[in-house]
């Protein structure tokens, strides 16, 4: 999986050089697409795991990974 995502960044930095707009269309696209498989991955990992645990998975602190978290999970870090 990490060489896919690899390649696709090396692709949208080769389209930068050509077309920068469609570069940043292509991030916008990588951007949404993450955003909506992060909430699902952060519904089942907090289902899943502690902070603890989640936080030593993603080689994160346990604030740093709250923080992920949240972000992806589209909830309040402070609740």
């Amino acid at each position: 999986m990490l060489v896919l995502l690899e390649r696709l960044e090396e692709e949208v930095e080769r389209l930068a050089k050509t077309s920068p707009v469609a570069a940043v269309r292509a991030a916008r696209r990588m951007e949404a697409a993450a955003g909506r498989a992060g909430y699902w991955a952060t519904r089942g990992t907090r289902t899943d795991l502690t902070t603890t645990q989640a936080a030593a998975a993603l080689g994160l602190d346990e604030r740093a990974a709250v923080r992920l978290l949240a972000r992806f999970g589209r909830w309040s870090p402070y609740s």
